[in-house]
């Protein structure tokens, strides 16, 4: 169970600092937000420093697809089309040509691992789903030729995965390929940073998919932009989940991630709580520290009991001495304690320690409640019911 770093832009030295900290096994390197000598650089300090360090590349073909997608620096490496309309992709020796100069890039920088490139699937019976199991089977072909182990790349909606039929053709469809895995992205509905689905079914049948390819087909399954949430598919069979440092990296949107963006304020300063199974504000976690002195309760029942919550506990309020920067690390520190608590147990233990764990937070949150503790829609407990239902249905039609 690997935590990868879900790069973007502004990387600084958190990549770095975050293997430091043995946060971080690996990074999925981002070309629309570095200059490709940028990330050739980068490779190789990684290499050096960290010798260890899984690294894949995320070719975000994407982008192709969308007349005002803001693609920034795809624009200038070799494989990237530019804009691209449907008519371009019916074609099989386009698709050839797309695929192999895309793998090719990859083998170039050296990579030990390739992903293929792909584009969004609104709904798995649609035309764009086709055309993304065109891609996967040439990119299949071409990584046989370089021989060089392929992750297949998918790039879905969320409300894909409302339709269980058409998730369950398309996971048939998926299963008959011959790749070392898969790396998904869900194209999540909501731009709002929460750790929810807008609707339990699409929980169940992402969990399905991530079940049936990682447990019971054991291919390597990476979910990209996942945030706690991504316990959840660590449990079921996943190999490893990406994350980043700002909220759009924890949680991919088209409006965030693709389309330009009209900006907003600053996001503000989290603490992200195991116990809670969430990332709460500093704020909070102050008005957490201040009121459970009155009930002679324990800060450390909130804390993650990770890297940096010393300085949670150092000051007079918890937010004194913190930053944003450390909020970063401390959220992949506390992602990491919460996946090595998965780590060396069969899925049903891993599933039986989730549902103790959410009980666990459900009760710690109604604790707060009752000490009037006032938390943002972001910050609170109504992801945990949904966690709940979906995981409940999850064992009950799959038997674990």
């Amino acid at each position: 169970m690997k935590l990868f770093a879900q790069q973007g832009h502004g990387k600084g030295n958190k990549i770095h600092k975050g293997l430091e900290d043995q946060s971080l096994d690996g990074v999925i390197l981002s070309p629309r937000d570095e200059k490709k000598e940028n990330i050739i650089a980068l490779k190789k300090e990684l290499e050096q420093s960290y010798p260890t360090t899984e690294i894949l590349l995320d070719p975000q073909f994407y982008y192709a697809t969308y007349i005002d997608g803001v693609s920034k620096h795809l624009d200038s490496l070799s494989y990237y089309p530019g804009k691209l309309a449907l008519s371009n992709l019916r074609s099989l020796r386009n698709i050839h040509e797309y695929v192999s100069k895309c793998l090719i890039f990859q083998q170039e920088l050296d990579l030990h691992q390739l992903v293929s490139p792909t584009i969004l699937i609104p709904n798995f019976t649609d035309r764009y789903a086709q055309i993304s199991l065109s891609m996967a089977e040439e990119s299949v072909a071409e990584a046989k030729k370089l021989g060089r182990p392929l992750f297949i790349s998918l790039v879905f909606n969320e409300s894909a995965l409302n339709e269980s039929r058409s998730v369950d053709e398309f996971l048939n469809e998926l299963t008959m390929l011959e790749t070392e895995g898969f790396y998904i992205t869900v194209a999540r509905n909501n731009t709002g940073y929460d750790q929810k689905f807008d609707e339990v079914t699409s929980l169940i049948n992402l969990l399905t998919m991530i079940y049936s390819l990682g447990e019971v087909n054991e291919y390597k399954v990476i979910l990209g932009y996942s945030d706690i949430v991504g316990l959840l598919y660590l449990a079921v069979g996943a190999y490893g989940i990406g994350n980043g440092w700002h909220n759009s990296l924890r949680k991919f949107t088209i409006q965030q991630r693709i389309l330009p963006s009209s900006g907003g304020r600053p996001p503000r300063e989290r603490y992200t709580s195991l116990p809670l199974l969430n990332s709460i504000l500093m704020s909070e976690l102050d008005s957490i520290a201040k009121v459970i002195k009155t009930y002679s309760g324990d800060l450390e029942d909130y804390l993650s009991k990770a890297l940096y919550d010393n300085i949670v506990l150092s000051g007079s309020s918890p937010s004194t001495e913190w930053s944003r920067s450390i909020s970063h690390l401390q959220h992949w520190s506390a992602l990491k304690k919460g996946i090595n608590n998965l780590k060396k147990l069969d899925i049903s233990e891993r599933l039986d320690e989730i549902q103790k764990q959410i009980d666990h937070a459900k009760a710690l949150y109604k604790i707060l409640e009752s000490m009037a503790i006032q938390f943002d829609t972001s910050s609170s407990s109504h992801h945990l019911g949904n966690w709940d239902t979906a995981l409940k249905q999850f064992r009950n039609i799959h038997q674990v």
